[in-house]
């Protein structure tokens, strides 16, 4: 019947003590405890591993993404992985055990609501680059639509830019042919003048207007000829154009997602869902706004729970220790773990008191003993140093009034010679 009262637990293993060490338990303390005691603090050492691992991974993915060298993505998640398994180190043996009771009371859930922030920021942090992993071959099709209805827009606004300048040319090139008739028929009148003053001979006069035909005429070519570079221009930019569109097709669609891209391809998933173009019955084409892009119908409803069933999942696996830890029953652990604490608080003279106010509440109060000690020890001491100084005093007056009194000249001699003395320096 007494084949427990000696129970040792089986030795830890070195994994077990390092996972032990991860969920920031007394390894002296646990090798007493059962081993019941030993699983728990594996499991939660354990899980803070698996998330540190975790944040890893999804740094390493997101830094990957954004700078595509491998010499700067693996410090950096490493790094970040320590700095996880660190704070979550923290969050977990900062948890107390609440009221050691195997359900969580709104009162535990409120003491641990600043840890369990911190450990769902930890996991929203770390699911984001994570999940355009999950969700690569869905946001890489967006990516790709998202391209295309890009270049259509890019297409039109290059075909609204350069159809301006082509109405531009056209009104230029309108003016001009009207400056240019208006030209030819000031040549011709011109040349009517100096033929009718060509027939009354060459004197100053015709020479003056003949002067002014040449004029005219070389004003006419001088239109004629910006008529041809404005012609030559707009049949530039009817060559141009499809040059620029080539050219802004394949800067876009050579462009690779980025993470934040990425991330934005992913909330369109989940806020829009998919979409496809709108096809016109009458055309069987794509029907297109007036600014070029194509309009879409949705075909497939936003992916919202898929996509933050996984977010839950992450924040689940990172808030998973502190809740396990208010779940658990008081185990030899905690109680040992008290005992140890109470110990080295009795050596430092700690003491806890237990006092109840008018509405039977219980409180804890903790009285330290060892300032109230040394205080003693110092007042005593100086009371003890002013009783014996008081006392040397006292004894001397008496040997110095006795010594008066067998020798009074002598005290009155020396006396006097302190008097001289002291005169003399003044």
């Amino acid at each position: 019947m007494n084949e427990h009262v000696d129970y040792v637990a089986k030795h830890p293993s070195k994994a077990n003590q390092f996972f032990w060490w991860c969920a920031g338990v007394d390894k002296k303390i646990l090798m007493s405890c059962s081993y019941s005691d030993h699983v728990k603090y594996v499991g939660i050492g354990g899980v803070v591993v698996a998330t540190a691992f975790m944040a890893a991974l999804s740094m390493g993915f997101a830094m990957q993404t954004i700078f595509h060298e491998y010499y700067i993505s693996i410090p950096i998640a490493i790094i970040w992985s320590l700095i996880v398994f660190n704070l979550d180190r923290f969050i977990v043996s900062s948890t107390g055990k609440g009221d050691g009771e195997a359900t969580i009371s709104l009162k535990e859930l409120g003491n641990a609501t600043p840890r369990l922030l911190m450990a769902i920021l930890l996991g929203l942090t770390i699911s984001a680059p994570l999940e355009t992993v999950i969700f690569n071959s869905e946001i890489q099709r967006e990516w790709t639509d998202t391209k295309v209805q890009l270049v259509k827009k890019s297409v039109y606004d290059i075909g609204e830019i350069y159809a301006s300048r082509q109405t531009e040319l056209e009104k230029n090139i309108e003016i001009k042919k009207k400056e240019l008739a208006a030209a030819a028929k000031a040549v011709i009148d011109q040349q009517l003048v100096v033929t009718k003053e060509r027939q009354s001979g060459t004197g100053v006069m015709w020479q003056k207007n003949l002067k002014t035909l040449e004029d005219f005429e070389g004003n006419a070519k001088l239109i004629q000829a910006q008529i041809d570079t404005l012609e030559a221009n707009y049949k530039k930019l009817g060559t141009m154009k499809p040059r620029a569109e080539d050219s802004a097709k394949a800067e876009i669609m050579k462009d690779t997602a980025g993470f934040l891209d990425k991330v934005m391809m992913l909330e369109r998933l989940s806020s829009e869902g998919k979409k496809i173009p709108k096809i016109d019955p009458t055309t069987h084409k794509p029907k297109t706004l007036p600014n070029g892009t194509v309009e879409q119908i949705e075909i497939v409803s936003p992916a919202f729970w898929a996509v933050w069933l996984v977010r839950l999942l992450f924040m689940i696996i990172e808030i998973a220790p502190v809740l396990l830890k208010l779940m658990l029953v008081k185990s030899p652990y905690d109680y040992m773990t008290e005992n140890v604490h109470q110990i080295l608080e009795a050596k430092q003279g700690i003491s806890l008191h237990h006092m109840t106010d008018e509405h039977s509440q219980v409180h804890k109060l903790k009285e330290n003993y060892n300032p109230k000690r040394i205080i003693a020890i110092v007042e005593h001491q100086n009371a003890k140093e002013e009783e014996n100084a008081k006392q040397a005093i006292t004894v001397f007056a008496e040997k110095e009034k006795k010594a008066i009194q067998e020798n009074p000249d002598a005290f009155i001699k020396n006396n006097n010679e302190g008097v001289e003395q002291a005169n003399s320096a003044e």
